[in-house]
């Protein structure tokens, strides 16, 4: 990594950092972008892979449920063609 671009890097990322702590950073980033440059240099001709079972989803059926006491919500609420008003977000 060239020194331009690393010091971009810090400044990009706000950090201030002390002689000592640029030497460790910079190392471990390089090491980091080395990381990846092997992973590119992997040849992958295969197909990807797949999930081999079916997972069921696990949703639960919407059933319609009455308010309690929707009389006394109405009472408190605002109404627009029969639809309780909420706040406005």
């Amino acid at each position: 990594m060239e020194d331009r671009e690393f010091e971009r890097l810090l400044k990009i990322t706000r950090l201030k950092l002390t002689e000592k702590e640029k030497e460790t950073a910079r190392k471990d980033i390089e090491e980091i972008i080395g990381y990846f440059d092997r992973i590119d240099k992997i040849k992958t001709t295969e197909k990807p892979a797949y999930q081999p079972t079916e997972i069921p989803t696990r949703l639960r059926k919407d059933e319609i449920v009455p308010f309690p006491d929707a009389d006394a919500l109405k009472k408190q609420s605002k109404l627009h063609d029969g639809y309780i008003l909420g706040p406005k977000l």
